[in-house]
């Protein structure tokens, strides 16, 4: 059975009746979730590539959940540098509510990418199997598109802000 997850784009995501709500602390997200999870944390060093200057490195502030609830599903969250909460990635063990559109990891990604377009006219293919909607702040990808085989939906990723995505010009 499939974790029932609510997305409300520029404000929370509800696992169940837990609301995580954009820019919540690490620890108390950790404290709401109450289930294990994996630290992963990294910092990617570009200094090299960049004359010394360690403001282009990658920082990755990111708890990893498995299993969460006892159920089968994965999921990161991600941190800013303040440790607050900013963007969440889903990979399977979901179903998905946003503004009244329910969603499946078990849908062809064609599907679901059509009934995002009820809600957000504003869609745009990254790649085969890959869509971005700004208006809504989120991405979906397909199995295929994820180096696996299938055209099911095996990705989803919402953020606080996708500027990043816009910024540099991700979709074509």
């Amino acid at each position: 059975m499939a974790i029932s997850l609510t997305y409300q784009p520029d404000t929370s995501v509800s696992f169940g009746d837990t609301v995580l709500s954009w820019d919540t602390d690490r620890h108390q997200v950790r404290k709401l979730l109450n289930d294990k999870f994996e630290i992963a944390d990294d910092v990617t060093d570009l200094s090299q590539y960049n004359n010394g200057d360690t403001s282009k490195n990658i920082i990755q502030r990111r708890d990893i959940y498995k299993n969460y609830k006892g159920q089968e599903n994965y999921f990161f969250l991600n941190f800013d540098t303040n440790n607050k909460l900013t963007e969440i990635e889903l990979h399977y063990g979901f179903s998905i509510r946003i503004e009244g559109v329910d969603i499946e990891f078990s849908m062809d990604v064609e599907n679901v990418a059509e009934l995002l377009t009820t809600i957000s006219n504003d869609k745009r293919r990254l790649s085969d199997g890959e869509y971005f909607f700004e208006k809504l702040k989120l991405t979906i990808a397909s199995s295929d598109a994820m180096g696996g085989d299938g055209s099911e939906l095996a990705y989803f990723y919402c953020s606080k802000d996708v500027s990043h995505l816009i910024d540099n010009e991700v979709y074509s």
